[in-house]
């Protein structure tokens, strides 16, 4: 059970600290908008020369029309293949697209495994002894593991390398960032030894199960899952309690960036919520070390903003 426990607490580490980082987002002060154009969602033909509905005559008592579809259509590429970086930096995205989407492979391999493990518990028809659906799930569930794995160990290593290698990229390096990589090579490299003892990975099939059942299951190995697949199962626990407690959140915290921050739009009309959350703004005092802002913690923004007129000399 000491197997079980860990993962269990872990993954209640990482429900927290998610709900937690989402809540603290959302009541987080109004961010200050980018202005930049074209945003996603248009559906104007503006949008193919970057205008956006601002260009229209008295926009402000038009009704807007925004497209999920346009959004999605920006945002899966980005996710899934960085296209951002193989824009931007080419030789860096083919050490990092491998370490993401090895990730993401391994991702879609849980997601498989727990669903596996349902199906074999509920006793499904359609899923008994060698029945076609068992076969596909289960091929599916080593080629996305196995890809997973491969894809990672390539591009954690490369990035590791790229790290220490590259000036530029030494430059800008911090010890979170060579512990984050090490961290998850090692995770992938202990995977992938265990997996070469067990290359249909059955134990972990059957350790899904005993996730869902607070167990193993009868007649499995997953008590004694020997050195590999041990070290294996602690490192996946802990990385999965540890990415939402770092940066690496970013993997799903970017939709707050995308949605609250490049793409938000929205006007600002009189009486709606974003103009009170303006006004709460103003109330702020900052700090701010410019003198030329006269930001000394006593003047609010409101005093900054709009201050009294000077006079002519």
């Amino acid at each position: 059970m000491g197997w079980y426990l860990l993962t269990y607490l872990c993954l209640a580490v990482f429900i927290l600290t998610v709900v937690y980082r989402v809540v603290r987002q959302l009541t987080l002060p109004v961010h200050l908008r980018w202005e930049l154009y074209p945003v996603q969602h248009e559906t104007s033909p503006r949008v193919t020369y970057g205008g956006s509905y601002l260009e229209d005559l008295d926009w402000w008592h038009k009704k807007r029309h925004a497209s999920l579809w346009n959004e999605l259509r920006y945002m899966v590429p980005e996710m899934l293949f960085i296209r951002g970086l193989w824009k931007e930096n080419r030789p860096l995205w083919w050490v990092s697209f491998p370490f993401h989407f090895g990730l993401y492979l391994l991702i879609a391999t849980a997601g498989l495994l727990l669903f596996h493990a349902l199906l074999a518990l509920w006793g499904s028809p359609a899923f008994a002894g060698g029945s076609g659906v068992k076969s596909l799930l289960e091929g599916l569930i080593v080629m996305t593991g196995w890809g997973g794995l491969l894809l990672g160990n390539a591009g954690s290593l490369g990035l590791l390398y790229r790290r220490l290698a590259d000036p530029d990229l030494r430059r800008y390096a911090v010890f979170a960032d060579y512990f984050n990589l090490g961290f998850i090579f090692l995770f992938f490299l202990c995977a992938l030894a265990a997996a070469l003892s067990d290359p249909e990975l059955a134990g972990a099939r059957g350790y899904a199960q005993g996730l869902l059942t607070g167990g193993g299951p009868p007649g499995t190995d997953l008590l004694r899952p020997g050195v590999a697949g041990g070290a294996t199962i602690i490192l996946a626990s802990l990385l999965i309690a540890y990415i939402p407690l770092t940066h690496m959140s970013h993997m799903f915290m970017k939709y707050f960036l995308y949605h609250q921050v490049k793409w938000d739009d929205a006007p600002n009309r009189r009486g709606s919520r974003i103009e009170a959350a303006l006004m709460k703004n103003m109330a702020f005092k900052p700090t701010w070390q410019g003198k030329h802002i006269e930001a000394d913690g006593q003047k609010s923004w409101r005093d900054i903003a709009s201050p009294e007129p000077k006079e002519m000399k």
